[in-house]
C-alpha cells in the first residue's frame, strides 16, 4: 500500500531508478524531450529518440523494478483491480473483444488456432472460441490468469511471455491488445509473436497512438506505458520482422492486422526518420496542469471518466457457458 501511495501522490517523482537505454527499434541514443510530467501530475519524464520517433520513458525502469510494479502494485495502481477483476473491467473487455473479433471475422474460422499474448481475463479469447477456434492465453497476472480460467475455462500461460514455451510457426492468429506498450523490449516480443505465427498467419496489434490529440500532453502519459508508438513507428517495427498491413498501403492508426511479406528484406527497412520526433516536440506543447485545473479542463475530464465508469460498472456482464476447448499450454 505505501508503493501504491507513492505511485499516487502528484507532483513527485516515482519511486524507481531506472537506467539509461538506448532505443529500441533503431538503437540510437539521440533523444528529444516530449513531456516531463504525467496524467498524475507526477514527474516522469518522456522522450522520443531522435532518429526515428520511438517514446519512451528515460530513465527506463529496470527489469527487477518493472517486475516489482507488476507484482504488487500494476491491477491495483491501473485498474483498481484487488483479489478479482472490477465489474467495469469485464464490460470492457466484453466490448473490446467483439470488437477485436469483427476485425479478425475473415480468420477466426473453425479449427484455426488462435493465441492472444496478454490476455487478461479472457473474454477475446472466449468470443474466438465461440465461434469454433483452438485457443491459448499467456498473462503474467495471477489474479487475471486465474479468473480466464475458472470463468472460462481457457487454457492460460500465467507467466511473461518470455518464459511461454509454444511451437514454432503452429498459430493461424496471434493478438495482443493493448500491451506491447508497456513491454521493456518491444521489439523482441513482437518478434516472437511472428515467430509463433504460421507462414500465412495473420497477426493483430493494438497500441495507444501516441500522436497528440486534444488533450493536454501530460494526459498521455502514465506509469505503466514505457512505450508510445505512432503509425509510423509501429509500422516500422512491424515491417522489420517482415510483417505488413494486411488491408495493404501504410498504417493510418495503431490498431491493425497485419500478414507476412516473404519478399521483404528487413535489414533494407528504413526506420531512421529525424522529421519525425521533430514533428511530435512541436505538437505537443508544454501544457500547464495549473491551466488544466483553473480553466476546467480536469473536472471536465474527471466527470466524462466517471459517466463511463458508470455505465460499465451497472451494465450487466456477459459471460458464455461454450464448451471447454484449447491448445495444450505445456
Amino acid at each position: 500500500m505505501n508503493s501504491f501511495l507513492r505511485n499516487n501522490v502528484p507532483f513527485t517523482a516515482y519511486p524507481y531508478s531506472g537506467e539509461a537505454i538506448a532505443c529500441n527499434l533503431c538503437g540510437s541514443d539521440s533523444k528529444t524531450l516530449i513531456c516531463a510530467t504525467d496524467r498524475r501530475w507526477k514527474k516522469l519524464v518522456t522522450v522520443a529518440c531522435t532518429d526515428c520517433g520511438l517514446m519512451r520513458t528515460d530513465p527506463m525502469p529496470t527489469d527487477a523494478e518493472l517486475e516489482l510494479y507488476y507484482r504488487n502494485d500494476y491491477r491495483l495502481d491501473y485498474q483498481l483491480a484487488g483479489d478479482r477483476p472490477p465489474k467495469f473491467h469485464i464490460v470492457r473487455s466484453n466490448r473490446e473483444a467483439r470488437s477485436r473479433a469483427a476485425r479478425l471475422a475473415g480468420v477466426l474460422k473453425p479449427g484455426a488456432r488462435v493465441l492472444d499474448l496478454g490476455c487478461g481475463t479472457g473474454e477475446f479469447l472466449k468470443v474466438a472460441r465461440e465461434k469454433g477456434c483452438e485457443v491459448v492465453g499467456i498473462e503474467p497476472g495471477e489474479t487475471y490468469a486465474k479468473f480466464a480460467r475458472s470463468e472460462y475455462g481457457i487454457d492460460v500461460i500465467n507467466a511473461p511471455w518470455q518464459q511461454a514455451d509454444l511451437p514454432l510457426g503452429s498459430f493461424d492468429v496471434v493478438t495482443c491488445q493493448q500491451v506491447v506498450e508497456h513491454l521493456r523490449d518491444p521489439m523482441a516480443a513482437l518478434g516472437a509473436m511472428v515467430a509463433w505465427l504460421k507462414p500465412e498467419g495473420s497477426l493483430y496489434i493494438s497500441v495507444p497512438d501516441m500522436r497528440a490529440n486534444s488533450k493536454p500532453s501530460f494526459e498521455r502519459f502514465h506509469f505503466a506505458h514505457i512505450y508510445g508508438f505512432t503509425p509510423e513507428t509501429l509500422g516500422a517495427a512491424l515491417r522489420r520482422h517482415q510483417m505488413v498491413p494486411a488491408a495493404g498501403g501504410t498504417l493510418d492508426s495503431t490498431t491493425a492486422v497485419f500478414r507476412r511479406d516473404p519478399h521483404l528484406d528487413p535489414a533494407s527497412v528504413a526506420v531512421r526518420d529525424p522529421s519525425h520526433a521533430r514533428r511530435l516536440a512541436e505538437t505537443y506543447g508544454n501544457d500547464s496542469v495549473a491551466a488544466y485545473v483553473f480553466g476546467g479542463g480536469y473536472f471536465s475530464h474527471t466527470a466524462h471518466r466517471f459517466r463511463k465508469w458508470r455505465r460499465d460498472t451497472f451494465t450487466p456482464k456477459q459471460t458464455s457457458s461454450a464448451p471447454r476447448s484449447g491448445i495444450s499450454a505445456e
